[in-house]
């Protein structure tokens, strides 16, 4: 769902996600490159997020993910999920 979110604002290449992760989450939320590439895979594999290279500087590739349409509505369908689910645990948390 991170990912996913972090796309759809713009396209990001892996080490990018890691950082925007662990500055948004006041490094709380700490992934490492290796095991965020996976993930990528996957979601590129499902249909999810499509990929793309760029030529940086000293003729380095970089490459950069972003959201598909199938990907946005997987998105919107976790967040509705997260938010039930949430919403469920704060309602425990508060019986009396």
């Amino acid at each position: 769902m991170l990912v996913l979110s972090t796309l759809s604002k713009h396209d990001c290449y892996g080490y990018q996600l890691t950082q925007i992760f662990d500055e948004c989450s006041n490094g709380i939320i700490k992934p490492k490159v290796s095991s965020l590439y996976p993930i990528l895979y996957r979601l590129i594999d499902q249909g999810y997020i499509s990929s793309y290279e760029e030529i940086i500087k000293n003729n380095r590739r970089r490459v950069y993910y972003h959201l598909e349409p199938k990907g946005f509505e997987l998105l919107q369908q976790l967040i509705d999920d997260y938010q039930k689910y949430t919403a469920s645990i704060q309602s425990i948390l508060n019986y009396k």
